[in-house]
């Protein structure tokens, strides 16, 4: 069972600086889920998800209906401090679950095995960068809840980066792809090759927090800008995109 990331490790806010998520439709690789719910908060119509992982998905609905359902204090309280060992807050949620989501967690109840044995020990995120978390804020998660009850769960594809033009047949706006570049094994001009198959007019096509000289320099002769943002762990961070001017 691969496991998951309970938080985004990527300075998410300053994604909305970026990209222009107004009315947008989005396309996001789903990880912690974090990447979804920044880009609803910040104004998005619609937001597909694709994991090769299928387990982010269980993590990612249980994330959601907290969102919807849960007090800042509560939700702060299981997913944050807990680390999702919380069972009488999750008796609250249960309620809201869909089946396959409740039968899962059950079962890891029911084999006594902990919640958060399903995350990866992530030593880059911590509660003192929460600052990279936008609805970490009080009146962000207020909004962002607000918007998620009057929201349905979202289109989720259970595929690789690699394989996902084979499964879209719609246009989007932005496109998130985070750090999968690193593990694909292919060359800059290979990706560009990749994601020209993607009809999207903006891809974050890469988030790194390091970046050689060497890395650089092949990924902007693909055909790719290269922004430096302030860091999660370092003082800066990097972001490739690939964008195309608008139809």
């Amino acid at each position: 069972m691969e496991k998951v990331y309970g938080f985004s490790n990527e300075n998410l806010c300053v994604f909305p600086k970026i990209y222009d998520f107004k009315n947008a439709n989005v396309l996001s690789v789903l990880g912690s889920g974090d990447q979804y719910f920044t880009a609803i908060l910040n104004g998005a119509k619609n937001v597909d998800v694709f994991d090769v992982n299928s387990l982010t998905w269980y993590h990612f609905v249980l994330k959601f209906i907290g969102i919807s359902v849960l007090s800042y204090e509560e939700f702060m309280q299981m997913f944050l401090i807990d680390g999702l060992d919380n069972l009488s807050i999750y008796e609250k949620l249960k309620p809201y679950l869909p089946f396959d989501v409740a039968n899962f967690f059950d079962y890891l109840i029911f084999i006594d095995r902990q919640f958060s044995s399903i995350k990866l020990v992530n030593i880059i995120f911590s509660a003192a960068k929460n600052k990279n978390i936008p609805y970490f804020g009080k009146k962000a998660y207020y909004k962002l809840q607000r918007i998620l009850r009057d929201s349905h769960l979202p289109q989720f594809i259970n595929c690789n980066l690699l394989n996902l033009p084979d499964f879209i047949d719609k246009k989007y706006d932005v496109s998130l792809f985070s750090n999968i570049y690193h593990y694909l094994d292919i060359n800059a001009g290979q990706y560009r090759d990749l994601l020209n198959d993607i009809d999207s007019t903006d891809i974050m096509a890469l988030y790194s927090w390091i970046l050689n000289d060497e890395e650089k320099s092949e990924l902007l002769d693909a055909g790719f800008d290269v922004l430096s943002v302030p860091g999660v762990l370092n003082s800066r961070d990097y972001i490739a995109n690939l964008t195309r001017k608008k139809q």
